[in-house]
């Protein structure tokens, strides 16, 4: 059975525990990264990414100073997330990790967190209906409370001289999709603070086959579209009704927890999960 896995992250600090967590369950997932990951400086070295993503050590290479570099997304089996790699990752029978907000929701706005801001195009669910692949909706909570946003994309492009330098950099990047210019995608993350960190969780939503589903249906195509973006949303109020019952969601009280008693700190239950709720597997960390 293949499978696309759809996400919705910020800055994508949370992606080494979902993969963690693929990997755990013997799952070998593709994801698909931006363009800039793979981008090579003038120098022609590899792209550092140190600090970018938390968590994936290299073994094999390091770039300058001794961080990560983009190999490591390469070990993960991440490719450039283009229509032709989705196609064929699909085609070649491999599992797919997808982001279908792209830039603009990974760098979303102050008061954005948790919200499904994809376009309007619906041509991953074409492809996958075309192998006849099962999406799983994946909502990722809490990574988003543990960074405070103290300038996002709109507030940084309208200060004075520093906005329309920070308008030239993103207008200077790749764009990850082919048919939307840098302006309409700006790769510009949000300038954001560390807080207390957030427990993370993460719920794996209904299976949403294709198998009946003509990929030139574009009308059929678009409703399951909607259907799979109404999964998500059910999925993050689920998962942010849900945490309300978790004993252990604040930060000092969890940590407290764990160190004195050498274990995790115990969640909220499956059955306190909303009635409606999508899951199908969740986890927390």
């Amino acid at each position: 059975m293949l499978l696309t896995v759809l996400a919705i992250s910020l800055v994508g600090l949370d992606l080494n525990l979902v993969i963690n967590e693929f990997i755990e369950n013997d799952l070998a997932v593709r994801g698909l990264a931006h363009p800039i990951v793979f981008q090579a400086p003038s120098n022609g070295q590899r792209l550092d990414l140190e600090g970018r993503i938390p968590g994936l050590k290299n073994q094999r290479e390091t770039g300058p100073r001794g961080g990560p570099s983009t190999r490591n997304f390469e070990l993960f089996g991440a490719v450039k997330v283009t229509p032709k790699n989705y196609y064929r990752l699909l085609q070649t029978g491999q599992n797919v990790l997808l982001f279908p907000g792209g830039v603009r929701e990974v760098f979303h706005g102050r008061d954005e967190a948790y919200q499904v801001l994809w376009p309007d195009k619906v041509d991953f669910v074409r492809t996958a209906a075309r192998f006849n692949a099962t999406i799983i909706p994946l909502s990722a909570v809490g990574m988003a409370d543990s960074l405070n946003i103290l300038l996002d994309r709109d507030e940084i492009l309208a200060l004075p001289v520093l906005g329309e330098r920070a308008r030239k950099f993103a207008q200077n990047m790749t764009a990850a999709r082919f048919d939307m210019s840098n302006d309409e995608e700006m790769f510009l993350p949000p300038i954001v603070a560390p807080g207390l960190p957030s427990r993370n969780y993460f719920l794996f939503g209904k299976p949403i086959s294709t198998t009946q589903l003509d990929p030139k249906d574009k009308m059929a195509c678009a409703e399951l579209y909607l259907e799979i973006k109404e999964e998500m949303k059910q999925g993050f109020d689920a998962v942010l009704s849900a945490r309300e019952n978790d004993p252990y969601k604040e930060a000092p009280l969890r940590i407290s927890y764990e160190r004195l008693n050498g274990k995790k700190a115990p969640t909220f239950r499956m059955n306190q999960m909303p009635d409606e709720a999508p899951s199908t597997y969740s986890r927390s960390q």
